[in-house]
């Protein structure tokens, strides 16, 4: 998908002059901007981004229980030390591969766009006060002003950070229930996030977004409240732990 998105990119704005080039982060994968133009690849990657966060590692630790491989790491590291080092595991290995192809990405647009070109998709004046506004509802906004390509560097690695912790709940809740096909698995996180989409629609209009690709898509300028979503990923976090102390002291028993 971030293949598809820098090459169409490219194709796209070929010769163009560096007065009306946008800004090359805001061409990214990951930004929120590009659904004023071309909204295709952004769109489809909020569409499946529920199911594909859980296929580098959610299914893990049900794997363990299954092949009965869990065991015998369990008699060799000790349950705590088994059940940290899987959720650490699960973690890094979803927030490397929900990093690298976006970090990827920012270089190659450095490398083929003008860094100087300052348009935005929405086609409005850096002195529009309907632009200002937009600006504001930026999440880490300061960072966004200060410098866009470290804006979209940290908001990748904090993209990541996110994929990594819905992994860790999908292996969470894999260890809280057991199932004969995985499959199941993957309904957990798919159900959490098209929640927060279904809810949003019975707010006002004029009240904070509590759709999940809000919080983390780069240069989102919906109305949103930060604390939500450290109250979301305290909940997640919360809940992980507590059913990796639950799923321990059962299996002890």
């Amino acid at each position: 998908m971030v293949f598809i998105n820098f090459v169409g990119n490219v194709l796209y704005f070929q010769g163009m002059d560096i007065v009306e080039m946008i800004q090359p982060m805001k061409l990214l994968l990951l930004s929120y901007d590009r659904t004023n133009l071309n909204a295709t690849n952004t769109l489809l990657l909020i569409q499946l981004y529920p199911l594909l966060v859980v296929f580098p590692a959610g299914f893990s630790l049900a794997r363990d229980y299954q092949l009965g491989t869990r065991v015998f790491l369990v008699s060799r590291l000790g349950n705590a030390t088994y059940q940290i080092s899987k959720y650490l595991s699960v973690f890094l290995a979803t927030m490397i591969i929900f990093t690298v192809p976006f970090l990827l990405e920012i270089i190659l647009n450095c490398i083929s766009f003008p860094m100087s070109a300052a348009g935005n998709l929405s086609n409005l004046s850096m002195y529009d006060g309907a632009y200002r506004n937009a600006v504001d509802e930026y999440l880490m906004k300061d960072i966004y002003l200060y410098s866009p390509y470290l804006y979209a560097v940290i908001g990748t690695l904090f993209f990541g950070a996110v994929s990594g912790l819905f992994g860790v709940f999908t292996a969470a809740v894999s260890s809280l229930i057991r199932v004969k096909y995985n499959v199941f698995f993957f309904l957990p996180v798919f159900i959490l996030l098209n929640l927060t989409t279904i809810f949003a629609g019975r707010f006002p209009k004029e009240a904070p977004s509590i759709k999940w690709y809000d919080y983390i898509l780069l240069f989102d300028d919906e109305g949103k409240k930060a604390g939500f979503l450290i109250a979301g990923i305290l909940v997640i976090t919360l809940f992980s732990i507590i059913a990796a102390n639950i799923s321990g002291r059962k299996d002890c028993l």
